[in-house]
């Protein structure tokens, strides 16, 4: 939120990151809790909710579309790198 104090005129963007959830939880009502969840921690950290533009990735096809092609090319050796995917792996 510093840089938001120094940079009055920018526009600043933060995104609920619940498109993973996706994959791992199927209810929609913890969902929605979660996404709740999200925004008042934004708020408690000091986000000016009147003024910054908070966007849920999942609402825009664009961003499952480009996870798809670059999912279509990333290649193996890169993925096996990637702790995310290591920690898929294990589960």
């Amino acid at each position: 939120m510093d840089l938001s104090e120094q940079f009055p005129d920018a526009e600043i963007f933060l995104f609920l990151a619940i498109m993973h959830t996706f994959t791992r939880l199927r209810d929609g009502d913890q969902i929605r809790k979660n996404t709740l969840s999200m925004l008042k921690l934004y708020a408690a950290c000091g986000a000016d909710l009147r003024r910054f533009n908070i966007y849920n990735p999942a609402d825009i096809p664009g961003h499952a579309q480009l996870n798809w092609v670059l999912t279509c090319t990333t290649i193996m050796g890169t993925m096996e790198r990637m702790h995310s995917y290591k920690e898929a792996l294990d589960k």
